[in-house]
């Protein structure tokens, strides 16, 4: 009865925060969801247990991602409405070409998809060839980038400010993984990367979808920033999984070495 009561409890707090990121009060968000705000009130304290269609009304209501709706029907006691799908399935052509159209017109701009726990699905050509500079073999699909940037010793000695860094990256892997598909393996990754980055780097306090990187390789200096975006597809788990992370130059020096990196591929 205990253990019942403790996760009703953490999905009224995990409600309650989805709830006050969109302003709305309880409500409002009863109003819309089609419950009455005594319920509502009630589910946010953990005094009342939801039905599985009041989590799914609630979803729709806060205009949640596939995944967000999952991890709340998970903390509800329900089994996820909107299971992920292997993106190398034949259905799936159309979101591959989609994809691989969105990496390649990036040029010379390394771009990667990637799943929310940062296992590389794609990769344009500038992003092998810069990513592989420093290394002596190529990252591919199927690695991990918070792999790449917390256990390369070289990659993390490469960038300037990883004290800046690192804690953005930590705090991002840990939000995805409150909603990623399978928690035993997020929380895993989350476990191991915590280890490596060390007691002396802690999660940033809010997420940055947008942060700098300052990377030296051999006597230059490059700056680059950082942006990632999300395929907004209502009840499609498998697309709002992707991450499309752009490393866009911050200066003319940076944009010229990425441009020298292209044509001398050529």
């Amino acid at each position: 009865m205990n253990t019942i009561l403790q996760d009703e409890g953490i999905f009224g707090v995990h409600l309650r925060r989805a709830r006050l990121a969109r302003k709305r009060s309880q409500e409002e968000l009863a109003e819309v969801a089609g419950i009455s705000a005594r319920h509502m009130s009630f589910i946010e304290t953990g005094r009342s247990r939801p039905s599985r269609d009041v989590v799914l009304r609630l979803g729709d209501a806060l205009e949640l991602s596939a995944n967000e709706r999952n991890a709340m029907l998970r903390l509800a006691g329900f089994a996820p409405a909107f299971a992920p799908a292997d993106l190398a399935q034949p259905e799936r052509v159309l979101a591959r070409d989609a994809v691989s159209k969105l990496l390649d017109a990036q040029g010379a701009i390394p771009a990667v998809a990637s799943d929310s726990l940062g296992n590389i699905l794609e990769m344009n050509d500038a992003a092998v060839r810069f990513f592989s500079i420093s290394r002596d073999q190529p990252i591919a699909a199927g690695d991990n980038l918070f792999e790449l940037f917390f256990s390369d010793t070289a990659a993390r000695a490469s960038i300037v400010n990883w004290r800046e860094v690192a804690p953005a990256l930590l705090h991002h892997l840990e939000q995805e993984a409150l909603i990623a598909p399978d928690r035993a393996k997020a929380g895993r990754l989350v476990a191991r990367i915590r280890r490596l980055a060390g007691p002396e780097i802690e999660p940033a306090g809010a997420e940055l979808p947008i942060f700098r990187f300052e990377i030296r390789i051999g006597d230059r200096r490059l700056s680059f920033v950082s942006n990632y975006s999300t395929f907004g597809v209502p009840y499609d788990a498998t697309m709002q999984s992707i991450r499309i992370e752009c490393f866009f130059p911050a200066d003319r020096e940076t944009q010229s070495f990425l441009e020298t990196l292209t044509a001398e591929s050529v």
